[in-house]
């Protein structure tokens, strides 16, 4: 029984994650630091006690560890002061070196980036091999990357997974929205013609275990190959509840509430999962409005 080890498995997505890997039969470790949030772990999982950003007892698991999975990082939507974006970089730059430096030899590491390394690119359309940006978030994603590519010292295989917005019930972006479009106070963000690259949480799972009975190295967006504008993401959701779209709210409006944030929320980024459709992975959903469907 192979053993995978998880930094950052109680948030949103690892969380969708370890149900699917325990079914496969893995032994699944997830590393802990909130007692809370271990409560809501299934039984079957090994908690491990530790801060990823620290170096602790914790790593030595890594020593015995197959897979391990790097999900772990301060959360981006909150208002980017000085010291918020240090911590955005170092909890991601910390947490990638404390797990490559304890990694066996040969393992197969997963580590989370985002499509973000690309930047603004309008309406051109990004694959793995298109170039980075040079705003925070792309030079953020470019370090991360960069350290989770020192496990090549170890011959470990390297997954780098660049996530697009991930759809889902339990976390991310959809929760926080929907009462707002329930009750028809919805609307685009800016002019509506930037590109939202999105994927639907059961389809980035699958993706995941897809890769590791690959074990195929390399780098992955995890983005629908569809991807929508916000102004027909706006009006799908819209169509699905049932519900008017049309309160647009302005870029000076975001600006004056997110800050800097408000540029990575209306850039543009037309992002293609061509490394993981040339693999053979099948999408279950392709089309904005079967996702949404599903999910509400």
């Amino acid at each position: 029984m192979k053993k995978v080890f998880i930094a950052g498995g109680t948030g949103f997505i690892g969380s969708s994650i370890i149900p699917a890997l325990l079914k496969e039969g893995y032994e699944v470790q997830v590393l802990v630091r909130n007692k809370e949030k271990a409560k809501k772990l299934p039984s079957s999982c090994k908690v491990i006690w530790g801060n990823p950003t620290k170096s602790g007892e914790w790593q030595k698991y890594l020593e015995e560890t197959d897979i391990a999975i790097n999900l772990a990082g301060q959360n981006i939507f909150s208002r980017w002061t000085k010291a918020y974006k240090k911590l955005i970089l170092e909890s991601r730059i910390k947490s990638t070196e404390n797990i490559v430096s304890s990694l066996k030899k040969s393992a197969l590491l997963i580590n989370a980036s985002a499509v973000g390394y690309y930047g603004d690119k309008g309406d051109t359309l990004v694959t793995e091999d298109s170039l980075p940006g040079d705003d925070f978030l792309a030079k953020t994603c470019i370090e991360w990357e960069k350290r989770a590519l020192k496990a090549k010292e170890k011959d470990a295989k390297i997954i780098i997974a660049r996530l697009g917005v991930v759809l889902g019930r339990t976390g991310g972006m959809l929760p926080k929205i929907l009462p707002i479009f329930k009750l028809g106070l919805g609307g685009t963000l800016g002019k509506g013609n930037q590109w939202f690259p999105w994927i639907h949480i059961k389809d980035l799972v699958s993706a995941i275990l897809f890769l590791i009975k690959k074990e195929k190295e390399g780098i992955y967006n995890f983005v629908s190959p569809n991807p929508v504008t916000n102004k027909e993401f706006t009006k799908t959701l819209g169509k699905v509840l049932k519900r008017p779209t049309l309160l647009p709210v302005p870029v000076f409006m975001m600006k004056l509430i997110f800050g800097e944030l408000a540029n990575i929320i209306t850039c543009s980024i037309r992002a293609y999962p061509k490394n993981l459709l040339e693999l053979g992975f099948k999408f279950k959903f392709e089309t904005i409005e079967d996702a949404l469907k599903d999910l509400i």
